[in-house]
């Protein structure tokens, strides 16, 4: 009889560990996804705000180069008007004059 108590309690000892030990690694696969899910928003976020940064400085790059090109090309038109005007003041073309 007391051998049959002892196994019982044992049996039942076990079994209630195993189910602590099953629960237990339910919930820490529960925590990795938890927390591999957390480190893709993470991760996510991280790409999202490189490609914000990068698209501000091809943005900012583009802008400048317009700036530049527009100068440029106004100091080529300035530079070619004087040309004209100093050649029609050498012939006496300009009627400013």
């Amino acid at each position: 009889m007391c051998i049959s108590l002892i196994n019982s309690q044992i049996s039942k000892q076990f079994s209630s560990s195993s189910v602590y030990i099953i629960f237990n690694l339910k919930k820490m696969d529960s925590q990795n996804q938890n927390q591999a899910a957390f480190n893709a928003g993470q991760a996510q976020g991280q790409t999202q705000e490189k490609a914000n940064t990068m698209m501000d400085k091809a943005t900012n790059t583009a802008q400048a180069a317009k700036e530049s090109a527009q100068e440029a090309g106004q100091q080529m038109m300035a530079k070619a008007q004087g040309a004209v005007d100093t050649i029609k003041d050498a012939t006496g073309m300009n009627k400013s004059n």
